[in-house]
């Protein structure tokens, strides 16, 4: 697996610009804007803190974050970024991020869908964390995210043919 995230980090940071990354950086895993049904009754939701802690920590390890310290909040949707399902927060000097990922009772994706897709937004989100030392243009963020996109649906989608 190293063997192939090394060349593909390299090749991919080749493809995101030359521009010097920042120390704390953000960034966040988008969808179109969701219509958010209300009602009287909130349903219970279907993740919890800890399950997407333990994603953090498993994918941690397979992106070789171990140096890092991950929290992990689950938000309501204005807490996040307009049209984003999650997003990190992180400081390079002090090697600590905060993944935040929508609650389910905000989502509009069918229930058997919500926990693989909030998995999906982790690794997203940690990839970005992965790449957070590469020189990224902030102009071209749409650049890094395809990126990113690409690399966490593929990562996500090996992990499910074990």
């Amino acid at each position: 697996m190293r063997a192939f995230a090394v060349p593909l980090f390299c090749l991919v940071s080749v493809v995101m610009g030359t521009e010097k990354p920042s120390a704390t950086g953000a960034a966040a895993r988008t969808t179109s804007s969701p219509q958010v049904q209300r009602s009287g009754i909130s349903p219970a939701p279907l993740l919890t803190e800890d399950q997407v802690s333990g994603w953090i920590v498993k994918w941690q390890k397979r992106l070789g974050l171990q140096d890092w310290q991950i929290d992990a909040k689950i938000v309501r949707m204005p807490e996040l970024p307009q049209n984003a399902v999650a997003n990190i927060h992180w400081s390079l000097p002090n090697k600590k991020a905060t993944v935040r990922v929508m609650n389910s009772v905000d989502s509009t994706l069918p229930k058997s869908e919500i926990v693989r897709d909030t998995e999906l937004s982790v690794v997203h989100e940690l990839v970005h964390l992965n790449m957070a030392k590469l020189p990224l243009d902030p102009t071209h963020t749409e650049l890094e995210e395809e990126a990113v996109r690409k690399l966490s649906t593929a990562l996500l989608a090996l992990e499910e043919k074990k």
